[in-house]
């Protein structure tokens, strides 16, 4: 994982816009669209751990696409939010992806 797949998972929002300040915008978004070893983008590491704040920062620098990005096992981010529980979450990705995002299978 890179540094911003952390920030992503741990919910720190100020460092994501952080990196921006320092790096710009572009330099942001292909880290944040970068995916780990499993797969997983930033998208999916926040949506695990229910982090509203920064999926909606990670969407505004890298387009709603992300939110349906399939990680090695199949999972987009509403799978991810859906196995932590995250309600909001789901919604988000429900309000932003339309309902066929429910219909992912993994």
């Amino acid at each position: 994982k890179t540094m911003v797949h952390w920030a992503a998972e741990y919910g720190h929002v100020k460092v994501l816009k952080t990196v921006e300040e320092e790096c710009g915008k572009e330099t942001l978004r292909t880290l944040m669209m970068e995916k780990d070893n499993d797969g997983k983008t930033c998208a999916h590491l926040a949506s695990a751990g229910g982090h509203l704040e920064v999926l909606r920062y990670v969407v505004a620098t890298c387009g709603e696409e992300l939110l349906r990005e399939k990680d090695k096992g199949g999972w987009t981010c509403a799978h991810m939010a859906c196995m932590g529980g995250h309600l909001e979450v789901v919604r988000y990705a429900v309000e932003t992806c339309g309902e066929e995002v429910l219909r992912e299978k993994d």
